[in-house]
C-alpha cells in the first residue's frame, strides 16, 4: 500500500510539471497527450473524389493530419462514429469540432477556430480580419444581399434584439468575385463570429452561442 501511494504521488507531480506526458481524458476529440487539438482525417475508398480535395485542402493550408481509412477497419470504423461520423465521407475532425462530407468554407472556420490565422490563406485572413476588433476579440459579421430574404430575417431578428453586428452586401462590394470565392458564398447569408461560420438563417441563437464562446484572433 505504502509503495501504491508513493507511486501515486510520482504520477501527480509528473502530470503537474509535464502534463504532456500524459493522454487528455476530459475533451472529446481528436488531441495530442499534451492537451492541444490535432486533425484527422476519415476517409473511405468509395469517396468519389471528396476524399481527394480534403486532403488536398490540408496539404494546400499546411496542416499536420492523420488519415484514418474506414475500409475493412473496425478501430477506424468506430472512432469514425464515435466522433459522430454517419454516412458522409469523409469526415474531418480537428479538436472538438468536426466537418462532415468536404465543405472548403467549414474547414478553414474549423481549423482556424483551433490553430488561428495560420490556417487561412492570406486572401481568406483579409477577410476573417473583419471579424475581430482591434483586441482581437470576435465580432458578429454577416455576408448578405437586399435579395436575400434569409439575409432580412436574419438582419430584422439582430435588430430586434439589439444584437451589433456588421454586414457586408456582397452584391455592391467592389470585390464581390474575390470576397465570394474565398469565402464560399455559394448560399447566403453567411454569419461569422470571429473564426465561427454559421450558414444560414433559422436562428440568431447559435450566433449568441458562438459569440459566448467564441475564441479571440490567433
Amino acid at each position: 500500500m505504502k509503495k501504491l501511494l508513493l507511486l501515486a504521488v510520482a504520477v501527480g507531480a509528473l502530470y503537474m510539471y509535464k502534463p504532456g506526458l500524459f493522454p487528455s481524458f476530459n475533451k472529446s476529440g481528436a488531441y495530442g497527450s499534451n492537451g492541444k487539438p490535432q486533425v484527422l482525417l476519415f476517409t473511405a475508398a468509395n469517396c468519389n473524389g471528396y476524399c481527394t480535395k480534403a486532403r488536398q485542402e490540408l496539404t494546400d493550408r499546411n496542416i499536420d493530419f492523420t488519415e484514418l481509412k474506414l475500409d475493412g477497419n473496425d478501430e477506424n470504423t468506430n472512432r469514425f462514429h464515435k466522433l459522430g461520423g454517419n454516412n458522409m465521407i469523409p469526415l474531418l475532425v480537428a479538436g472538438s469540432l468536426s466537418v462532415p462530407g468536404y465543405d472548403k468554407g467549414m474547414y478553414a472556420s474549423v481549423l482556424a477556430q483551433n490553430f488561428g490565422d495560420k490556417a487561412l490563406s492570406q486572401a481568406e485572413q483579409s477577410y476573417y480580419s473583419r471579424h475581430f476588433k482591434a483586441d482581437g476579440t470576435p465580432t458578429i459579421y454577416m455576408y448578405g444581399a437586399t435579395w436575400c430574404g434569409f439575409c432580412t430575417v436574419m438582419r430584422n431578428e439582430m435588430e430586434k434584439r439589439n444584437i451589433d453586428f456588421d454586414e457586408i452586401d456582397v452584391d455592391t462590394t467592389a470585390d464581390r468575385t474575390e470576397v465570394e470565392n474565398t469565402m464560399e458564398l455559394a448560399a447566403l447569408p453567411v454569419t461569422y463570429v470571429g473564426y465561427k461560420r454559421i450558414v444560414g438563417a433559422e436562428s440568431v441563437d447559435p450566433v449568441l452561442a458562438a459569440l459566448k464562446s467564441g475564441v479571440k484572433r490567433m
